[in-house]
């Protein structure tokens, strides 16, 4: 397979990527990891942990691998820096307030997925 359209996980399971699911064309209903067509989302929703001491590097790992610009995310610890997931996988780190999602930073595997500040501002804060 190549390379961006699957990856195998740590536990040695293979993921198909959002863009091999979007070569489909249409939804399975099988809630996979990646898909594209919001269904995941809208059956198991997004799911949030509130970040810890002692989680600092996996945070700076994830904003790194955004690709997104890194900024200073200390000051929003430990209430406003939530890990984000899907079916229990870490998807990403936002950053908030006590009303607004300041910063996303998502894994580049859960990207094309339609995560955007409004999106989850709407999971969390409903």
């Amino acid at each position: 397979m190549q390379k961006d359209l699957s990856y195998v996980t740590p536990e040695g399971y293979t993921v198909f990527t959002s863009q091999f699911l979007k070569n489909r064309g249409t939804c399975c209903k099988s809630a996979c990891l990646h898909c594209p067509f919001g269904y995941t989302l809208k059956k198991l929703r997004l799911q949030f942990r509130e970040a810890v001491a002692g989680e600092e590097a996996e945070i700076e790992r994830i904003m790194s691998e955004s690709g997104t610009a890194a900024i200073d995310f200390k000051p929003f610890l430990p209430a406003n820096v939530q890990f984000m997931l899907i079916k229990d996988t870490v998807c990403g780190v936002m950053l908030k307030n006590h009303i607004v999602v300041k910063h996303v930073f998502l894994l580049p595997h859960f990207q094309n997925q339609g995560l955007d500040k409004d999106i989850i501002e709407s999971y969390y804060f409903c």
